[in-house]
């Protein structure tokens, strides 16, 4: 059966009432990929031109059935993938891509793109800073998500205005944002000065806070978010907050590396 542009296997399958139908078994790319190598060295950025010029664009893996149909080469050490963390749509502006900032409670984008980072952030250090804290001062930075902080929620009143709540609980993100939305409208979405003064004389002095501005690192050339990945040991780690690409070694490990190193590279079509 065909859904979508995936060829999926439907095989025949049992109910617990007895009944026999048929169930949805694996699925496949449809068409399959192709992957070609090219033994150029280039930059990634001159990588993507090439695919795209002579094939459909640099290599995306979807499963390990695209892994497995990469065809043996040891002619390389490195090479270039589609897979990267563009800098532009999160480093200086709330762009609007699938890697870009976007709030808890609306899972979008800053509507009035509204930030208050720190000077440095975002950074995106060691691969690992993927959720926001704010400082007393009224500063943003990125933060490990795993880390337990203090929190701000808010509730909607009857008015359809923000009421910011300071929580004195100690979690993690993940458990924060649970929290927030079990016992308020949601965690901290702020949108303007105003709203981000209000939240800052929340916070005691000498605390950190989160707020509910995260995102999800890694996307495919073609833009599509990045739900497979195959990182190598200690990978990806973002050595000195430059290494925004992405490259595969002949085990088929990935690694992050600058965009402005030399590499061969895998296309697709």
């Amino acid at each position: 059966a065909i859904l979508g542009n995936k060829f999926c296997f439907l095989t025949r399958c049992t109910g617990a009432s007895g009944l026999t139908g048929f169930c949805l078994g694996s699925c496949l790319q449809f068409p399959l990929r192709k992957y070609y190598y090219v033994d150029k060295l280039v930059t990634w950025p001159q990588a993507q031109q090439y695919c795209r010029e002579h094939y459909t664009d640099l290599a995306t893996f979807e499963s390990m059935d695209d892994i497995n149909r990469l065809e043996p080469n040891i002619s390389y050490t490195w090479a270039w993938i589609g897979l990267w963390d563009d800098p532009n749509v999160w480093k200086s502006e709330m762009g609007n891509e699938s890697n870009s900032w976007r709030w808890s409670a609306t899972g979008e984008t800053s509507k009035t793109g509204y930030q208050s980072w720190a000077t440095g952030d975002p950074d995106f250090g060691y691969s690992g800073e993927m959720c926001t804290l704010m400082v007393n001062g009224g500063q943003w930075y990125n933060g490990n998500c795993d880390v337990e902080l203090k929190f701000i929620c808010y509730n909607v009143t009857e008015h359809n205005l923000k009421q910011f709540v300071f929580i004195a609980t100690l979690k993690t993100w993940s458990s924060a944002q649970t929290y927030c939305r079990m016992h308020h409208t949601d965690w901290a979405m702020i949108e303007n000065e105003a709203e981000n003064s209000e939240v800052r004389h929340l916070i005691p002095v000498g605390v950190d806070v989160w707020i509910g501005l995260y995102r999800v690192p890694w996307s495919w050339s073609d833009k599509s978010p990045s739900r497979f990945q195959r990182w190598g040991n200690s990978e990806p780690n973002n050595v000195e907050g430059i290494q925004h690409c992405v490259c595969e070694n002949t085990l088929h490990q990935w690694g992050d590396e600058r965009c402005q190193a030399i590499k061969v590279f895998i296309c697709e079509q």
